[in-house]
């Protein structure tokens, strides 16, 4: 029975840290009350919802932002690209993340998801607060 218990402990623990495909956010909608936003304010906001967990940002040009979070072991580079209607994140590059063939450790795609998520709630926030 502890053999048995054992051999599934290392494989669930082998699954979650397996290569997954690389997440890629793809026209994602900027909640309806942030739309009328100005361009500016929607730029401050997305830096605002990275920076909540620690993403740097460097302006590349009006509607886009490279996004990098660095972890002692990883780091991880993204593009953003934003209109007043949607939003992308779109993958750029990776150090330590076994990165290979359109496939990356999951804690890249757990980074992704969360900058996704608090873009949205940011926006969702910022657009309520300013009608």
């Amino acid at each position: 029975m502890k053999k048995w218990f054992f051999m599934v402990l290392i494989a669930g623990v082998l699954t979650a840290c397996a290569n997954q495909p690389i997440y890629n956010v793809d026209n994602h909608s900027v909640p309806f009350s942030a739309q009328k936003l100005p361009l500016e304010k929607i730029e401050m906001v997305i830096i605002q919802a990275g920076q909540s967990r620690s993403w740097k940002f460097q302006r590349a040009g009006t509607g886009h932002l490279i996004a990098t979070q660095v972890d002692p072991k990883f780091s991880a580079t993204v593009d953003v690209y934003f209109t007043q209607q949607n939003y992308r994140i779109i993958h750029n590059s990776t150090t330590g993340l076994k990165e290979q063939n359109g496939t990356v450790h999951s804690h890249y795609n757990f980074w992704v998801r969360n900058l996704e998520h608090d873009i949205e709630t940011y926006l969702n926030n910022a657009g309520t607060l300013a009608n």
